[in-house]
């Protein structure tokens, strides 16, 4: 929608990426991960999972347990026969403001934490039972090994104390030990990973992985990786990217106020946590401009004086006439706010189907050309949820691949971080 001013339609196009800018922004990639394939010190991690394609054969029950934010999962699963089965399930938040307490801030550390999730999967283990399990920690981790993984740092403002640079299955596994709960931790890697996972169980092409929900990450089937010199799914942390990206001074606001400014930039102008600040800044500026919000019956301090999360940016979205009766607001207002979520939402999946085109791109090592057949699973609430997210996504890849663009399918693939690790955990019992 074209805006009558000037200044409201400069804003709206500083978040739009075309062709040539994704084109660009995907090469950068591409030479960001091979050199960090290479060993050099990048923005992006490429952590090795240590975990190639699953064979179908993978059998048992298991435990899995995903900490990917402020809650906390667990869920015993049965792999048999290429099918899965959800055995039990228990779901917990880490903040529980009646009880009070709240376990991702420093003021608490890891043995509460670990200690939380042990008691947590103990609810849902029968007595005399034992099992192995997968563990979705969907941090920034060193990884060492299929079981060995070192948290480098906390994402997602979380900031528990004594957790940075420890083993995270060596804590998991004190924790079940000293409450005597006979479940081994045997497979530690991420909701990226595990997405990946799932999705080769049901597509022989699927090759990237990507989580576009509250927070973002994406991995990858490297082919002929340095360590084992075959194929290795590995996980770029790729919400850390930082190299010719678009940065508007709106997401230099977001930046300099969050947990870790300088870090995670990607993630900061993509994911679900911080969407709805970057559409707040938005509107908070062109409110001081008078341009948002001129008459004076609206009510501003209840617009402003709350925290903007995704669920309201799809709502701005998606229900502008609501937008004027809950603030007062006249329709051009609704209208201008979500344009401006619009904008956003846009400029998120093309960001992201950017970073895809970065790793397609070396996967092919053809140019820009991707002549082979590649399945990208994704999962998130970003992707599932947001109006036309899977069509704006089909969109930029058509744009920028033109006919190429038919050789890759996207897939919505949920549970990664459940399922995925009952396979991951399946995958290591079987090496051990």
């Amino acid at each position: 929608m074209g805006f009558n001013n000037d200044v409201v339609n400069n804003v709206l196009k500083e978040f739009e990426i075309d062709k040539d800018s994704m084109l660009r922004i995907a090469g950068l990639f591409k030479e960001t991960m091979e050199a960090g394939l290479k060993g050099e010190k990048t923005c992006l991690k490429m952590l090795p999972s240590y975990i190639g394609k699953p064979t179908g054969k993978e059998h048992g029950v298991f435990m899995t347990m995903d900490m990917g934010g402020t809650n906390l999962r667990c869920t015993k699963f049965r792999i048999k026969d290429g099918n899965f089965e959800k055995l039990a399930e228990i779901k917990e938040k880490l903040i529980n403001k009646e009880k009070d307490f709240d376990l991702t801030k420093s003021n608490t550390d890891a043995s509460q934490l670990f200690g939380y999730m042990a008691e947590c999967m103990a609810g849902i283990t029968e007595p005399g039972e034992s099992m192995y399990l997968g563990n979705t920690f969907s941090f920034p981790c060193r990884q060492e090994g299929i079981n060995e993984a070192y948290l480098i740092h906390w994402t997602k403002e979380i900031t528990t104390s004594g957790v940075e640079g420890q083993n995270i299955n060596k804590l998991l596994a004190d924790a079940l030990k000293a409450k005597n709960i006979n479940i081994e931790p045997v497979a530690i890697l991420n909701d990226t990973v595990g997405t990946l996972l799932v999705a080769m169980y049901s597509y022989q092409d699927a090759d990237i992985g990507s989580i576009m929900g509250t927070g973002h990450n994406t991995c990858y089937l490297e082919n002929n990786h340095p360590i084992n010199g075959g194929k290795m799914i590995v996980n770029l942390e790729s919400g850390n990217y930082n190299v010719g990206l678009p940065v508007t001074k709106y997401d230099e606001i977001i930046d300099k106020n969050s947990q870790m400014p300088g870090l995670q930039l990607l993630e900061k102008m993509v994911s679900g946590y911080y969407m709805g600040s970057i559409v707040k800044e938005v509107c908070k500026d062109l409110y001081n401009q008078k341009l948002l919000f001129a008459n004076d019956d609206t009510d501003t301090n209840t617009f402003f004086n709350q925290n903007f999360n995704a669920l309201m940016v799809e709502n701005f979205i998606l229900y502008p006439s609501q937008t004027t009766e809950h603030y007062n607001c006249t329709m051009v207002d609704a209208e201008l706010i979500k344009s401006i979520s619009e904008a956003v939402l846009k400029r998120t999946v093309r960001l992201v189907a950017t970073s895809h085109l970065g790793i397609l791109f070396h996967q092919e090592n053809d140019g820009t050309r991707v002549k082979n057949k590649h399945i990208i699973a994704i999962d998130g609430t970003i992707y599932e949820k947001m109006p036309k997210a899977p069509k704006l996504m089909e969109e930029a890849f058509a744009d920028a691949l033109g006919q190429d663009a038919e050789n890759i399918g996207i897939r919505l693939v949920k549970d990664g971080s459940g399922l995925g690790a009952a396979i991951a955990a399946a995958v290591a019992t079987t090496q051990k």
